[in-house]
């Protein structure tokens, strides 16, 4: 009886600490809801501190300003995208490199519901130009520099595009190596790190029609027989036998 209570106490035992392993995982999947308002703030902080960097054609990232390509390549700065993405990765969050593959990130909202932190998009499908907007009518953008500007409504796309607060852009507890602004930041601790999720419709091909295969009848031509011609027959003239004469 003594032996059978022991290992009873013994199984409990064993059992007890994967019990507890298995309560704390399930309590910290190492994903946390989003402080909107703190995220924001480090957000437009981030990108307001980069004003007066020049504007370089694909310079810039989520490590800060940077050469560009092209005609960008002796000036270190910023492109809009560039810009954009540097200014999230103080959040932990890395968005795309393009202003078009940005736009299919996060939610659509009207322009009327807009809020600090969403990105204004210019160009068929946001693939010419990216804006940070302020609020109150301002939004952070580059031209030949970073400024802030009023926001412009011509060749705006028809939503803007809202990553911050919104439930596909999850934050971890690892955040994202990102290199301090020049100018001072403001204070405010860095959220980790999740690249926003790209939702990509799926493909779908066609099935592929063959037109049934006709073959066309054979056609003989009729079979003409060349008519037999016989040659006209000739007839000998006939000629008398000469009459002999008795004398």
């Amino acid at each position: 009886m003594k032996r059978i209570y022991a290992l009873a106490i013994g199984l409990v035992m064993m059992v007890a600490p994967l019990v507890a392993f298995t309560g704390v995982a399930a309590a910290d999947p190492g994903i946390r809801p989003m402080d909107y308002q703190r995220v924001t703030d480090v957000v437009i902080a981030r990108g307001l501190s980069q004003r007066g960097v020049p504007f370089s054609w694909a310079g810039g990232g989520v490590d800060g300003p940077s050469r560009g390509k092209g005609r960008g390549l002796y000036t270190v700065g910023f492109d809009a995208s560039g810009l954009v993405q540097y200014a999230y990765a103080g959040a932990g969050i890395k968005l795309p490199r393009s202003s078009g593959e940005m736009y299919k990130v996060g939610q659509k909202v009207l322009p009327q519901q807009a809020r600090m932190g969403d990105l204004i998009f210019y160009g068929p499908e946001g693939t010419q130009s990216v804006a940070l907007y302020l609020g109150k009518g301002k939004m952070l953008e580059v031209s030949d520099s970073v400024q802030v500007s009023q926001v412009r409504t011509r060749d705006m796309t028809p939503y803007l595009v809202r990553v911050l607060g919104t439930p596909q852009v999850p934050l971890r507890r690892t955040p994202a190596p990102v290199q301090q602004a020049p100018v001072q930041q403001a204070p405010g601790q860095q959220a980790p790190g999740q690249q926003a999720p790209v939702q990509q419709a799926p493909v779908q091909q066609a099935p592929v029609q063959q037109a049934p295969v006709q073959q066309a009848p054979v056609q003989q031509a009729p079979v003409q027989q060349a008519p037999v011609q016989q040659a006209p027959a000739q007839q000998l003239p006939t000629q008398p036998a000469p009459a002999v004469t008795t004398g």
